[in-house]
């Protein structure tokens, strides 16, 4: 019901030709990762067993999934500091300064995020890192790293050896993680889910270097490439992971201060901590 409705609210607008294009190509050039994932390459395998390390690791644990938004500006992120956390994109800027370090960091938008910040990503050390399978040429082959992949079918993977759904966003993907590594409680930080440049969904934008969409000013330096966020294909994705969490007796919640996402009970982010 939850795809339909999706389809159903789809604007022609939002069906735009180049939308479409896009879709083709992208799926084209997808063909042989899709191959060597599900015909068990040699570093399938091995790839496969690197993250088949990772199950129920953190079983009965919770967990912050933290997001990019300007929300983590008013978060003291300092309580983060001894817990579990699964960050995504550029969280690795500034984290120090803002008092912690991620526990693992997620990048799997290729051509905004993997190859743009290729250099930066690629010498981050000493913390698990999951990028996208698709990019697995780009990097440096090291033993904190291990690629997650996506198909194309809207789905809730509970098990990342297999395949993943990308939901239109890196927190998709996040969530499948927690949800693999056993974790009971997930809280989603600076989950804004409102950028402030509006237009047609995936379109592609050109950064002026003063967007206010993320934790940090100069996020993207002038002239790098990002994408209008799809806000419904991300809420399906969102909507499936809630009913997989509640279906298995397991808590995922919105501690996003301010955040417009209204999938997730929200909870306040500072009751989580004691005092």
């Amino acid at each position: 019901m939850s795809r339909l409705k999706y389809l159903k609210d789809m604007s022609l607008k939002e069906l735009s030709f180049e939308r479409i294009s896009n879709a083709i190509k992208v799926r084209l050039k997808d063909i042989p990762h899709f191959i060597a994932w599900h015909t068990n390459s040699s570093f399938a395998k091995q790839n496969k067993t690197m993250l088949a390390k990772f199950h129920n690791i953190h079983k009965g644990e919770r967990c912050f999934i933290v997001a990019n938004g300007p929300s983590l500006k008013q978060t003291d992120l300092s309580k983060l500091k001894d817990e579990k956390t699964i960050a995504m994109n550029r969280m690795y800027l500034n984290a120090g300064d803002m008092g912690f370090m991620p526990t693992y960091i997620v990048v799997q938008d290729i051509a905004i995020q993997l190859k743009q910040f290729r250099d930066d990503l690629d010498a981050l050390e000493h913390l698990p890192k999951f990028f996208n399978w698709n990019a697995r040429s780009l990097f440096t082959k090291k033993d904190n790293l291990a690629f997650i992949r996506s198909d194309y079918k809207p789905q809730f993977s509970t098990d990342v050896t297999k395949t993943t759904w990308g939901g239109h966003s890196v927190t998709a993907v996040c969530m499948q993680l927690a949800f693999y590594m056993g974790f009971d409680e997930v809280y989603l930080v600076g989950k804004d889910h409102n950028y402030e440049q509006k237009g047609t969904p995936g379109a592609l934008v050109y950064s002026t270097g003063d967007e206010k969409n993320h934790f940090v000013q100069g996020y993207y330096k002038k002239g790098m490439a990002w994408r209008i966020p799809d806000y419904k294909g991300e809420e399906l994705a969102y909507r499936m992971a809630r009913e997989t969490f509640e279906k298995h007796g397991r808590v995922i919640k919105d501690a996003t201060i301010g955040g417009k996402l209204e999938v997730f009970e929200k909870v306040d982010y500072n009751s989580l901590f004691k005092k």
